[in-house]
């Protein structure tokens, strides 16, 4: 036989894992059925925000989001105040997938399709050290 109160504990243990949270900062959406998914999020990127030391001490918000296998991923920024850039990551490497500079970029928006389902991480940076308001749209298409 087995242990009701274990199996509860196991079942419980389960559960918390399925289902935390993906959201690390301010407006961080977690999408559980990805399919044709839009997510606007707004924010400010501000002096006391993160910093990535991997990237010139910049500062940066961070957003978590789901997307599948194959799924088409569009990511746009639009700011007023500072100059903008885009990292794409794969949470579950740390692998920057991609990255988008508005100063650089001929295209309006980084395009990704993913390789495999899993939790991903786009950043928006400030690359003139710039702060203020900013508007994020992710789009996921299958």
């Amino acid at each position: 036989m087995f242990d009701r109160s274990a199996l509860r504990v196991a079942t419980a243990l389960l559960i918390s894992l399925v289902t935390v949270s993906c959201g690390r900062g301010e407006g961080e959406r977690d999408v559980d059925r990805v399919s044709n998914a839009v997510i606007e999020e707004t924010g400010t990127l501000e002096g006391s925000d993160q910093r990535d030391p991997d990237h010139s001490d910049l500062i940066f918000d961070p957003f978590l989001f789901k997307a599948g296998a194959f799924n088409e991923v569009h990511l746009a920024v639009t700011a007023e105040t500072f100059s903008p850039m885009l990292k794409l990551i794969e949470v579950s490497t740390g692998a920057v997938l991609a990255e988008w500079d508005s100063a650089y970029s001929e295209d309006d928006m980084l395009r990704y399709t993913i390789a495999a389902a899993g939790v991903y991480e786009v950043r928006i940076y400030s690359t003139d050290g710039g702060e203020g308001d900013y508007t994020l749209l992710i789009t996921i298409q299958q």
